[in-house]
């Protein structure tokens, strides 16, 4: 009877809902595209080309846990600056650089094998951008904007426990992520404005602990 208890204990402590914090580093892999850009009072000029250098994410997170299959996690990155090019034909030409910080909502479901915990997961976030013009590419006098955004994303990946308890984890994940960017520049009464994809895949490796 005792030993059924203490079986039974076991389990109800291992199903029981746990928090993690942790941080995390990896690299972000921007897509090359292609956008429309309209002139104010004008309409369409046409398309451009454009390619964005891949560049470092660093962030911090934290997850809930409600039981080994279903995990929530928050987290606040920071992308570092990558270098916005346009293209036309075989020439390429810095426009300026750009940061991006999300914060972002993951739904996961796990499945958990000893120590690893691989994860499906999905979700979304919000994204505050800032935009650095080179101006060797536009005239002094233009103001260059790129506007904040939601974006979505789908991940996978696992938690790998490195002690008994199960504290401590190292996480891989990767994740491709769907978000959009409006840039728009400004000289005196004239705009011109397009749409830019920021789609990217993701790739990190971090630290979790759970209390």
């Amino acid at each position: 009877m005792l030993v059924l208890l203490a079986v039974f204990a076991d389990v109800c402590a291992a199903a029981a809902p746990r928090f993690a914090i942790g941080a995390r580093v990896g690299q972000n892999f921007y897509r090359d595209g292609s956008m429309d850009v309209d002139w104010s009072g004008h309409g369409r000029l046409g398309k451009i080309d454009y390619s964005n250098k891949n560049s470092w994410i660093f962030g911090a997170m934290g997850t809930f846990q409600v039981n080994e299959y279903v995990s929530f996690e928050v987290a606040l990155d920071r992308i570092t600056s990558s270098q916005a090019d346009f293209k036309s034909g075989a020439t390429s030409l810095k426009s300026g650089d750009f940061t991006q910080t999300p914060l972002t909502f993951t739904a996961r479901v796990h499945y958990p094998v000893g120590i690893f915990s691989p994860y499906l997961g999905a979700g979304f976030g919000y994204y505050w951008r800032s935009y650095d013009k080179d101006n060797a590419f536009w005239n002094t006098s233009t103001a260059v904007s790129m506007d904040n955004s939601w974006g979505y994303h789908v991940d996978g990946g696992t938690d790998i426990f490195l002690t008994d308890k199960k504290d401590f984890a190292l996480n891989v994940d990767l994740k491709y992520v769907w978000t959009k960017a409006d840039i728009k520049a400004t000289s005196g009464s004239t705009s011109l404005t397009g749409t830019m994809d920021l789609n990217s895949f993701v790739t990190t490796v971090g630290l979790k602990y759970f209390f």
